[in-house]
């Protein structure tokens, strides 16, 4: 059935490109230009990038007040209004890597904090358990960000350091 359904949109690609290569009169729809810019567009100004905008790498993992000594990797993403966050580390269990994968709108509260809403997003836990994250959950972040590093809290003694690299 599935090679019937292929075959047969297959035939209609060919025929509808035999029709338009068979009539000269025929013309395929001209294709649109394309947008101006906003920055070129007269009285407009591009919004200007938020500072913690940028591709960020995981350096250092430090959880109530000491530095992991096993090492994660990842990266974190920030654009306009998503942040996107790719983490793994060492779990108790070799075979068990833990991972924390997501992606947040954002947007800033005051001074170093930032209001998020849950996209997308999920974790592992110690036995390899998948946890979901609840869609639309809100939650406000510290972000501290100074000489191309932004340090994400998540608690009073807990935090991810990232180094930008884009």
């Amino acid at each position: 059935m599935k090679n019937y359904a292929l075959a047969c949109l297959l035939g209609a690609s060919l025929t509808s490109l035999l029709q338009r290569t068979q009539d000269p009169q025929k013309s395929p729809a001209p294709v649109p230009a394309p947008a101006t810019p906003v920055a070129a567009q007269p009285g407009k100004e591009p919004a200007a990038a938020n500072a913690l905008e940028g591709v960020y790498e995981l350096r250092s993992r430090v959880t109530d007040g000491t530095i992991e000594s096993q090492r994660s990797r990842g990266y974190l993403a920030i654009t306009k209004r998503h942040m996107m966050i790719c983490v793994v580390a060492p779990g108790t269990d070799p075979n068990l890597p833990l991972l924390r994968a997501g992606v947040r709108s954002w947007k800033s509260e005051r001074d170093d904090l930032v209001r998020t809403d849950i996209r997308l997003g999920f974790y592992t836990d110690s036995e390899g358990a998948v946890h979901i994250d609840p869609l639309g959950e809100s939650e406000v972040k510290r972000i501290q960000r100074e000489r191309g590093r932004i340090r994400v809290w998540q608690d009073d003694r807990s935090y991810l350091e990232f180094e930008r690299v884009e």
